[in-house]
């Protein structure tokens, strides 16, 4: 395996996937809250901007573990 993996290589799919599920499961976590909590609360569509920045900090972090884990390997 080389050292640098690319953003969108094969092994990448399945963290992909898991952290968009996660990420767009706490965005509508932390809009349903505020539902809860005080009867009204924001937009929906504010649920899925906030889950694709989690998704995105998510697949981060996978990336650099699976970079680190593969240039350990060699």
């Amino acid at each position: 395996m080389s050292d640098d993996i690319s953003l969108f290589h094969p092994r990448m799919r399945k963290p992909g996937l898991i952290a968009l599920v996660f990420g767009l499961l706490l965005g509508f976590l932390a809009v349903g809250a505020q539902r809860i909590a005080g009867g009204t609360g924001q937009s929906p569509v504010l649920g899925i901007g906030l889950g694709l920045l989690a998704a995105a900090f998510l697949y981060g972090i996978m990336y650099r573990n699976l970079s680190e884990r593969l240039s350990e390997e060699e």
